[in-house]
């Protein structure tokens, strides 16, 4: 083989581009690089060059012809060396003032060179950083329009592939693998959320002991925290989530949805996947309200009624935060706000793409109801605050409203001067109930 390879014909080189050879040629290959032209740096030297050799200035052969005139056209200074000394004073300052010149033009010129090849050089940077974010911007233009393949395609290939690997599970649910690894791919936004789980990683599906052909989730895995999550089931290839039953101290499955994949107009977005999104997010805002509404507050029923003079969001059957909602204003305000409450109506309307979003009614019910609750609980958040600052005001004008008016203090807080008056106005025992906050 060696002998071979130092034959003549391996050492001439040459194109591709005839002889057998012809057609080889690759694209971005030929420099070693991609297509981009190749542009050639300068340096300081370079550009002197182009400018030719500087002016020459008065040197020392100017200096000796010049001395050499004067000294044999002047009369004699003396002996000779007195004379050869007078005579070449004068072309002597001159040489040193040439030289002086000489070295500052040297400077200028180079500083400038430097100036200019560095100009040229960031210049051509520029561009090619100009070109290869082109290259780039091209590249993923042609990856999103021209390579991403339908999703049904691609879960079946992945499905494919998964079916020749060793590991049991994936050759056993490999089309339900595939569409979930077409979801982490075409849904990727829903799974950066950091709550879309596949249960049977997470080891969650185990195998019926009773029918080893069966596998189910075991519900005894489950801990806080995972009713937040959206848990895919490779086994029956659907969506579910969890909920905890505190009086039977256990968890169960309270949601489940098959996939309902959008076509290429949308993206082929998994709009089950939204919806339980959408569920996961009104358990969230129940819960609050919840954990809230039911912390015991002394003077509770006095507080349900002032939140009845709070004007509320949403217009409710008692008029309180706690009320409901109508079917009819749900209606009015879904349309209003671009609301569905079926997979037919929207797709029908155009889906995503054309603003609309998917909820049930319950959803937004409880989605209203919570805004109705924020509003009332910030009215009563800024009434209790009021209330507080009132109880510090009088505190302080026990102490210190007679030193004030005296002169003795010289400063009020600000927050408490709309409270002077009505404190002047009563008596001893109403400013102690006030303080005492009765």
């Amino acid at each position: 083989m060696s002998r071979v390879l130092k034959r003549p014909m391996f050492k001439m080189g040459g194109s591709t581009g005839a002889g057998i050879t012809s057609g080889l040629s690759r694209r971005g290959y030929h420099a070693g690089g991609s297509d981009r032209p190749i542009r050639t740096r300068t340096t300081p030297e370079k550009i002197l060059q182009g400018y030719g050799p500087a002016p020459r200035g008065y040197n020392v052969y100017d200096f000796l012809t010049e001395w050499g005139l004067t000294m044999a056209s002047s009369p004699p200074m003396g002996n000779v060396i007195q004379t050869a000394a007078g005579t070449a004073r004068e072309p002597y300052s001159k040489m040193v003032e040439g030289k002086d010149k000489a070295g500052q033009l040297e400077y200028a010129m180079r500083a400038q060179a430097h100036d200019a090849a560095r100009t040229h050089n960031l210049d051509l940077k520029k561009m090619d950083l100009q070109e290869y974010l082109g290259e780039l911007t091209a590249q993923n233009q042609y990856k999103k329009f021209g390579v991403m393949s339908p999703r049904p395609e691609y879960e079946l290939k992945q499905a494919d592939v998964l079916k020749d690997n060793k590991n049991t599970w994936d050759k056993l649910f490999s089309k339900n693998r595939g569409k979930w690894e077409g979801s982490v791919y075409y849904d990727s936004s829903q799974h950066n959320k950091g709550n879309v789980i596949n249960a049977a990683n997470s080891g969650k599906i185990v195998q019926n002991p009773k029918d080893k052909a069966e596998y189910l989730v075991d519900m005894t895995k489950f801990e806080e925290g995972d009713e937040k999550n959206i848990f895919w089931n490779d086994s029956s290839g659907e969506w579910f989530s969890v909920a905890y039953d505190e009086e039977k101290g256990t968890w169960h499955i309270d949601k489940e949805m098959s996939m309902v994949i959008g076509d290429e107009t949308e993206d082929y977005t998994d709009f089950s996947l939204k919806e339980m999104q959408n569920f996961i997010e009104n358990k969230k805002e129940v819960a609050e309200i919840d954990i809230t509404t039911n912390i015991p507050l002394p003077g509770k029923e006095k507080i349900i009624e002032e939140i009845k003079s709070v004007e509320i969001i949403h217009p409710t059957s008692d008029g309180t935060a706690k009320g409901t909602i109508s079917d009819e204003y749900l209606q009015e305000y879904a349309e209003k706000n671009k609301i569905v409450f079926n997979m037919a109506d929207f797709k029908k309307k155009g889906g995503q793409h054309s603003g609309y979003r998917l909820m049930t009614k319950t959803q937004l019910r409880n989605m209203l109801r919570s805004q109705n609750y924020r509003q009332t609980h910030a009215s009563e958040n800024e009434k209790r605050g009021a209330k507080r600052t009132k109880r510090k005001a009088f505190i302080w004008f026990n102490m210190n409203l007679e030193k004030f008016e005296a002169g003795i203090l010289t400063k009020m807080p600000k927050s408490y001067e709309p409270y002077v008056d009505e404190y002047k106005k009563l008596d001893k025992k109403e400013r102690l109930k006030i303080v005492r906050n009765e």
